[in-house]
């Protein structure tokens, strides 16, 4: 049976893209690497979902994202989201470009303790339908690594109170130092087609390059669930997105 295909946009210095091409392999699915000047719908036609990794430097001076937002590709895979043809993840710095792009709401802004910080943070699942967290439990806890100088998630009052009301929040953070609003770290659209987490789970998805674990350190791999989850979205059947099976 073939893999679910799953899109990875490979921004200028996405530093994360590879190990979410990792993940992606290791959770069942079949990486196809995007290029930000993408401008026709045909590159995206076969794939389910679309990852937007994190760790390129864009003009984090400017606004974090927002440079990376008005790439081509930003307007194809918004045209196919709007047409409900595809479901788009942003990962870390992807976020960030999803809320420049206005694909979500609210945006980004300096940490509440300043300085770019790369931490293991506890964070807890609230949504398990999403196609980010569909492999998790509610209330689940799980422990990935978080690096962003901009990792503040911000948003009107009124944005917030839709979020909470519609169940958008999917992903809070338990001690993340950035000073997110209501600890939010993870986040949906209204039709669960763009979804947003600040944090790195394609560093917790091998044992012994993962996050410290009660076991030992680098045994952590919580990472491994969400990208099951979208392998899943993809499509997935039987034992694909599994990892190990």
């Amino acid at each position: 049976m073939s893999k679910p295909k799953i899109g990875v946009v490979m921004f200028d210095a996405a530093t994360d893209a590879a190990s979410v091409i990792r993940a992606v392999e290791l959770a069942g699915g079949q990486p196809v690497k995007l290029h930000p000047k993408t401008t026709t719908a045909p590159d995206v036609a076969d794939l389910r979902v679309v990852i937007l990794p994190g760790g390129f430097s864009y003009g984090d001076y400017l606004r974090p994202g927002a440079l990376a937002a008005t790439q081509p590709i930003m307007s194809v895979l918004e045209d196919a989201v709007k047409a409900k043809e595809l479901t788009v993840v942003g990962l870390g710095n992807g976020f960030q470009v999803l809320t420049e792009a206005g694909m979500l709401p609210g945006g980004f802004i300096a940490n509440t303790t300043p300085g770019y910080h790369h931490a293991e943070v506890e964070f807890m699942v609230e949504n398990t339908v999403s196609a980010l967290t569909n492999a998790y439990e509610a209330a689940d806890v799980i422990r990935l690594p978080q690096k962003a100088a901009f990792g503040s998630y911000t948003a009107t009052e009124t944005e917030l109170e839709a979020l909470e009301a519609n169940g958008n929040v999917i992903v809070r953070s338990k001690d993340s130092s950035s000073g997110s609003a209501r600890d939010i770290a993870g986040i949906s659209s209204d039709d669960g087609l763009v979804l947003g987490l600040m944090a790195n789970p394609e560093y917790a998805i091998e044992e012994g390059f993962g996050t410290d674990h009660p076991d030992g350190p680098g045994l952590g791999v919580d990472g491994q669930g969400l990208f099951i989850s979208v392998v899943r979205a993809a499509g997935a059947t039987n034992a694909e997105g599994v990892v190990g099976a």
